[in-house]
Order: C-alpha cells, then sequence, then structure tokens
C-alpha cells in the first residue's frame, strides 16, 4: 500500500497518483478514514462524475470488508443506494 498526500488537503490510498477535482464542497474536506466509518454517519461523495445531477451527500448503511480497507453502502436522499470505497468519501458535519 502506499499513501498519496496532497497539500492541505489530506491523504488518499492509492497505487498510483490520482487528483480530485477540487470543487467548493471539497474545499477542507474531512476524508473518511476506514476506521472512522460506522453505520449513520453523514457522507459525501468526492467524485462528482460517478452521480452528476444528483445528491453527493448520503448516510452509511452498511460495511463490508477488513476494517482496514472498508467498503460501505451509502444510501442518498432519493433512495438510492451505492457501494464506496471509504476513500471516494468524505465526513459531512452535521
Amino acid at each position: 500500500m502506499c499513501y498519496i498526500y496532497r497539500v492541505g488537503i489530506g491523504k488518499a490510498l492509492g497505487a498510483s497518483a490520482r487528483g480530485w477535482s477540487q470543487t467548493a464542497n471539497d474545499k477542507g474536506a474531512n476524508f473518511l478514514e476506514s476506521h472512522e466509518a460506522r453505520i449513520g454517519t453523514l457522507v459525501g461523495v468526492l467524485d462528482g462524475v460517478k452521480r452528476p445531477g444528483k445528491g453527493r451527500v448520503g448516510t452509511i448503511e452498511h460495511t463490508y470488508g477488513h476494517p482496514d480497507y472498508l467498503a460501505m453502502d451509502v444510501r442518498f436522499k432519493d433512495g438510492s443506494t451505492e457501494l464506496y470505497w471509504y476513500h471516494e468519501l468524505r465526513t459531512i458535519e452535521g
């Protein structure tokens, strides 16, 4: 595993460098760490391309996998549920 650091943003886990587009919603974002993922946590999707024109804020409904590298189902306000890796999400203060 390698950690990729972006100055002023946080860290992301990945095999190669990957940049996220920084929007107003991503500035100062609190990236979700795997150990922080709890059912009921309010989260936002970092990559708007995955949900264009849809709400990007949802609630963790279920977690899967090893605690150090979790995947989770996120339920959105429109009732849909999608699977994300923890590093594709950020925590939302709510």
